[in-house]
């Protein structure tokens, strides 16, 4: 009998009133309850049914009601709006109008769009969506970034809904007028992502833009057009720049010649000599007398006079000339190149250039075919080849955590480690070189990070790094190292 539970007490009022009961509006929920369950007609799943079925009506009632009191509502407020009830139809067509255009069209990016093509896509989507023009500024608006919308907030209100005034500000703000128009239309280039129709797309945009904005709408001004482009085309840059301002807006041959005309003519009227310096032209006087001779005096095999360059020669003496000071020795007269305590001796200068082979001498009985022919090579610096070399050196070192004896090799340039001592160290084979020993073929040897210490200084202390090795594969020590 739980079920009794999820009705209401008016739900409880009407099952009772089905089963035959006459229930009193002041009786409680318990008192109902005793009631319908006391009743000779009470079969639980029966009156079950009936309660839902009752529930459910209620509800549908109840939303029917609530349904009916929000079109009230909305009659009410419509008919407070306007009496004739156009103004929420015509926001309602404005809404939609703003919501199409906003799918058709992409936002405007100043950085990556042209403002052309933009605007021509725009015009043409907002006639294919029959939009009214006194509504295209209300749509181009959401599509605009912030300073372009913050541009347009400026305009006077009576022009604010004038799509052609606002297109006009758009223009002048990219700096787009014929001049700008003519220019994109000569040097617009065609980029590999588009297409041919494309590109001829943006070519026309960008002429029609130019004749548009010059006023041009029939042959005889395209002719004129044409003209006085391939003129302008001839006018020198400096006399192209007295007209900077008005330039792109000439459109007929007359108009360019009279303008040009007339300022060729005022420029030969202030046109003034040019001054020349008194000194420059006795000068130049005396040096063209230098050069004419007699046929008679005159030497073939005489070279003309260099032309002066800096100070002339008679304002110059080489004894105001600077001197040279050194600066490795303060000494004046030289530079540190040839300054005499740097110049070393021929002897050390050879020493350096060059190496001499003396090879001990071998008892020939003593040769046989495992004799091998014994060389050192000697400096000059060293007198004779009686004197020490000197002995070899080995040092202890680890390597990977293991002992090693390592040789201080002199002709060595990079660390070489036996390979058997890094038999547990991965190798990897990214950068390698080639060591070539006295006898055999070249071997390849990878290049390696590797843990290493070293004794260094007097006390004996042991250095730990990482230090760049070459792996080889054999070799006589376990390693070698740089001196």
């Amino acid at each position: 009998m739980t079920f009794l539970a999820k009705g209401k007490k008016c739900d409880l009022i009407t099952l009772a009133t089905e089963m035959g009961e006459e229930p009193s509006p002041d009786m409680n929920i318990m008192g109902l309850k005793a009631l319908i369950t006391g009743s000779q007609s009470y079969e639980e799943e029966f009156v079950k049914g009936m309660l839902d079925t009752i529930i459910s009506s209620r509800k549908e009632e109840a939303e029917k009601e609530e349904k009916k009191f929000q079109l009230e509502k909305m009659r009410i407020e419509a008919g407070m709006a306007t009496p004739n009830g156009n103004l929420v139809d015509e926001r309602q067509v404005h809404y939609n109008s703003r919501i199409e255009m906003s799918k058709a069209m992409p936002k405007f990016d100043a950085k990556e769009s042209d403002i052309v093509l933009y605007m021509s896509l725009f015009e043409r989507q907002a006639k294919r969506l029959k939009i009214d023009p006194s509504d295209w500024v209300s749509c181009l608006i959401p599509l605009m970034p912030t300073e372009i919308v913050e541009l347009v907030a400026r305009v006077p209100e009576e022009e604010f809904f004038n799509f052609e005034y606002i297109k006009g500000i758009l223009m002048k703000k990219f700096k787009l007028n014929a001049e700008g128009f003519r220019q994109k239309f000569v040097q617009h280039q065609r980029t590999p992502e588009k297409s041919w129709k494309d590109f001829v797309y943006e070519v026309t945009n960008y002429f029609q833009g130019w004749i548009n904005d010059l006023n041009i709408a029939d042959f005889d001004g395209l002719k004129n057009l044409f003209i006085t482009d391939q003129v302008k085309k001839r006018v020198p840059q400096e006399v192209r720049d007295h007209f900077v301002d008005v330039w792109g807006m000439i459109a007929k041959p007359q108009d360019l010649a009279d303008k040009l005309d007339g300022y060729e003519c005022v420029r030969k009227t202030n046109l003034k000599p040019a001054n020349l310096n008194p000194k420059v032209q006795q000068q130049g006087n005396v040096r063209s007398n230098t050069y004419s001779r007699d046929n008679g005096d005159h030497n073939v095999n005489q070279k003309p006079m260099k032309q002066e360059k800096g100070f002339p020669r008679s304002q110059y003496d080489r004894k105001d000339r600077p001197k040279f000071t050194c600066y490795s020795c303060g000494g004046e007269g030289h530079v540190k190149k040839f300054c005499p305590k740097l110049v070393k001796t021929n002897s050390d200068q050879d020493s350096r250039r060059k190496a001499n082979v003396l090879r001990t001498v071998v008892d020939q009985e003593r040769v046989t075919k495992e004799t091998a022919v014994v060389a050192e090579v000697m400096s000059h610096g060293r007198s004779s080849v009686d004197q020490g070399l000197c002995n070899l050196e080995r040092i202890p070192v680890s390597v990977n955590g293991k002992q090693a004896t390592a040789l201080i090799d002199s002709g060595t340039e990079i660390t070489v480690i036996r390979r058997d001592l890094l038999m547990d160290f991965p190798i990897e084979d990214k950068a390698s070189i080639y060591i070539k020993g006295i006898f055999g073929p070249p071997e390849k040897c990878p290049l390696m990070n590797v843990p290493m210490g070293i004794i260094a200084g007097k006390d004996g202390n042991m250095i730990h790094q990482e230090v760049l090795c070459a792996i080889a594969p054999s070799l006589v020590d376990d390693v070698l190292l740089p001196p």
